[in-house]
């Protein structure tokens, strides 16, 4: 059922909220740019050459401050569902803001490291968690295209910010780049998460996807689209399909960051130039776009883990690409593919665990799933690293990915919707 204008003028209301609460979660996740690894990369050289810290000291500390935002990112989860959704983006906000005030006066790598931290835990985890978890309170029948809006804000994110600072750093410096997009944060962002943001349309007397729902009808109205239950983490945690979802979350967060990691040192390895895998990234992001929008529509027509499972299937195809890759025109292909399978898979991913466990305790639910990627994101380049040092050659490392990647479309697949027998 496609909701139209008609279906609001019905209801007598035709000032529906939930448009505006999604363009400013859209803006948070776009504004969490500078927290992201996309973001931060572009002051890393900068940062070196004045403080003279090692490139393998600031390498250390960005894990270091990566792995505690995933221990964090659990505690953050469980405050969502306790204080709600408005509060913990409107913190989160305000913290990231002082992590970024922080890196701008680094001058020792514990302050480094203390910055990396709160910049990691609340720029990249928890003000994207908190406002992607908002979003299934407002939407339902068309959550899906939703959250395809707030994957075109990742994209356009990962394409824009880091040119941003790089832009502040040659105008200004690196101190005054982190220092601007700070005031980006509490100057434009915070105001509009205070004013706009409201953890669900009952607070404000209106209905998930702006049209009432009598109470007699609501559990057949959701049911084709969440669970029923309201899943505790606890309880989510006794089923398969948690563990299994868990998995196949972590693979794309393990493999995508081993491969970017290292893709101009597997590029320039087999002999093709270093500014190659540059343009790749640029080619990635592209297409990762328009198949947001497209994960957004299929989403609304199948079971997401379908879609999910492709989105692995295309990380399969794309690893298996770079094992061949020997000329530009392959090295595009591979781009074209990974983009595909990024399109894919967050708006699936945002679209599926609501379906399976409800949307009371998402935040706590949600933030194993965070925690889950961090991890891997933090494994990620690991075996590259023993690859080349043992056999001299990434094919290795490469092949491992691949297999991690079908492993992890085996494990989608398997993961069916749990029964609410299985909670107690």
């Amino acid at each position: 059922m496609r909701l139209r204008r008609q279906d609001l003028e019905e209801t007598g209301r035709t000032d529906f909220a939930g448009p505006a609460v999604l363009a400013a979660v859209a803006l948070a996740v776009f504004l969490s740019g500078p927290g992201q690894t996309y973001g931060v990369s572009v002051f890393i050289d900068p940062l070196i050459e004045e403080t003279g810290f090692s490139r393998s000291l600031v390498a250390t500390l960005y894990s270091i401050g990566t792995l505690v935002s995933g221990f964090g990112i659990l505690l953050v989860g469980r405050l969502i569902d306790r204080r709600g959704n408005r509060i913990v983006m409107a913190a989160s906000t305000v913290a990231f803001a002082i992590g970024l005030l922080i890196a701008s006066v680094v001058t020792t790598p514990f302050i480094l490291l203390i910055a990396f931290s709160i910049i990691r835990l609340f720029g990249s985890a928890s003000l994207t968690l908190s406002g992607r978890t908002v979003i299934p309170n407002w939407y339902i029948r068309r959550r899906g295209w939703a959250f395809s809006i707030v994957g075109l804000a990742a994209s356009l994110s990962l394409a824009l910010i880091p040119q941003f600072g790089r832009l502040l750093i040659n105008e200004f410096d690196w101190r005054a780049a982190w220092r601007i997009q700070a005031g980006i944060l509490v100057v434009v962002l915070l105001p509009i998460i205070l004013l706009i943001v409201r953890d669900r349309p009952e607070e404000i007397g209106q209905h998930p996807d702006g049209v009432p729902v009598p109470t007699e009808s609501a559990d057949s109205y959701f049911s084709a689209y969440e669970s029923s239950h309201a899943w505790t983490l606890a309880e989510a945690a006794r089923t398969s399909g948690f563990w299994l979802l868990l998995f196949a979350g972590a693979v794309p967060a393990l493999v995508v960051t081993g491969l970017s990691f290292n893709q101009v040192s597997i590029f320039t390895s087999i002999g093709l130039p270093e500014s190659l895998a540059a343009t790749t990234f640029t080619i990635e992001s592209a297409i990762a776009m328009p198949m947001t929008l497209l994960s957004g529509w299929l989403t609304g027509r199948i079971a997401p883990r379908f879609v999910l499972a492709g989105s692995l299937g295309f990380l399969s195809l794309a690893v298996l690409l770079l094992i061949a890759v020997d000329s530009v025109a392959l090295a595009v292909c591979y781009a074209v593919v990974r983009g595909a399978s990024s399109g894919l898979w967050a708006v699936a991913a945002d679209v599926l665990w609501p379906k399976y466990f409800g949307r009371k305790n998402l935040g706590s639910i949600r933030s194993a799933t965070f925690a889950a990627g961090v991890f891997g994101a933090a494994v990620g380049p690991l075996p590259f690293g023993f690859a080349y040092d043992v056999f001299g050659s990434y094919r290795g490392a490469v092949a491992v990915m691949l297999f991690l990647s079908l492993l992890g479309m085996t494990a989608v697949l398997l993961a069916r919707p749990p029964q609410v027998a299985g909670a107690r």
